[in-house]
């Protein structure tokens, strides 16, 4: 095979080669970065202010004046849809970012060490999966308080099981390897076998699992606001329009009220999963591409 073949054949067989014949991952990311760009850029371009109220337009349907309405006080919808757009996609960020760190420190330790700490730290993987998530996240945020803070600490505490888990299955497995054993030859200690020569080896599973938490934690951040737990007015979230729409839609049939904020949850959890199953199926070229 001639060398111009064979690197053809393994820019074909590359990451973003892989990921780019996943049609709904690519489909995934191309939304994703689309919200993403408007929630932080789209309110530099727009002549209102989310938290601004003008009586005089209130409970408008959408118009070119206003594209997505306004609300019971006047204010702009899609203003107020890209700022609680940047808050929401913040809080999920920081708080998968916590969960990752947490997860891959345990899950490694609890890889690497092996019997009794694996046994120990495992058995807490376990008593957290047996806790009532949401319940205790909506525990924790009446108690501590509804600031950024304390939002993204109550989801990322419930939030890092899965990535330890898999982070120590890899530990596990490649621990035993040649390589591994060769590190330990030359006399590599323990922590850097562990970064720099096992860690890199789960990368696959953590980004995985880095995107899908995204998604939940979004899911959770929304449901804390629709309860009216979360930011509170006038600082508007996905979750929380959605609370603030609720008699809107219901008795006075104000449609836009409620469907613009669910639309742009569920499309970005849509996404978020797409191109975490996208790159599921990029990061192992053995599974079948759709």
């Amino acid at each position: 095979m001639s060398e111009t073949s064979i690197e053809s054949a393994a820019r074909a067989d590359s990451f973003p080669a892989r990921f780019a014949r996943h049609r709904l991952g690519v489909a995934g990311a191309i939304v994703l970065a689309i919200i993403v760009i408007a929630v932080v850029l789209g309110p530099l371009f727009l002549p209102f202010d989310p938290n601004q109220i003008e009586m005089g337009d209130r409970n408008q349907p959408p118009s070119l004046a206003h594209l997505m309405g306004t609300d019971d006080l006047g204010r702009d919808q899609f203003a107020r849809v890209l700022d609680g757009g940047r808050l929401t996609l913040t809080v999920a960020l920081a708080a998968v970012a916590f969960s990752l760190v947490a997860g891959v420190l345990i899950g490694a330790i609890a890889g690497y060490t092996g019997k009794v700490v694996d046994n120990v730290l495992m058995r807490g993987v376990d008593v957290f999966y047996s806790i009532p998530a949401l319940f205790v996240v909506i525990l924790l945020v009446t108690l501590i308080g509804s600031g950024f803070w304390s939002i993204v600490i109550a989801i990322a505490a419930f939030s890092w099981m899965n990535t330890a888990r898999l982070v120590r299955a890899g530990f596990l497995t490649l621990k035993e390897r040649e390589f591994v054993e060769a590190a330990r030859g030359i006399g590599a200690g323990h922590l850097r076998i562990a970064v720099r020569h096992i860690l890199p080896g789960t990368v696959g599973p953590i980004v995985v699992t880095a995107t899908i938490g995204i998604a939940t934690a979004i899911l959770v951040e929304s449901a804390l606001s629709f309860l009216g737990l979360g930011f509170q007015p006038p600082q508007a979230t996905w979750g929380g329009m959605l609370f603030e729409a609720q008699r809107a839609v219901v008795n006075q049939g104000m449609w836009w009220r409620g469907l613009f904020p669910g639309l742009m949850i569920f499309l970005v959890v849509l996404a978020v999963n797409y191109v975490g199953d996208g790159l599921s199926d990029a990061l192992d070229p053995r599974r079948r591409v759709r």
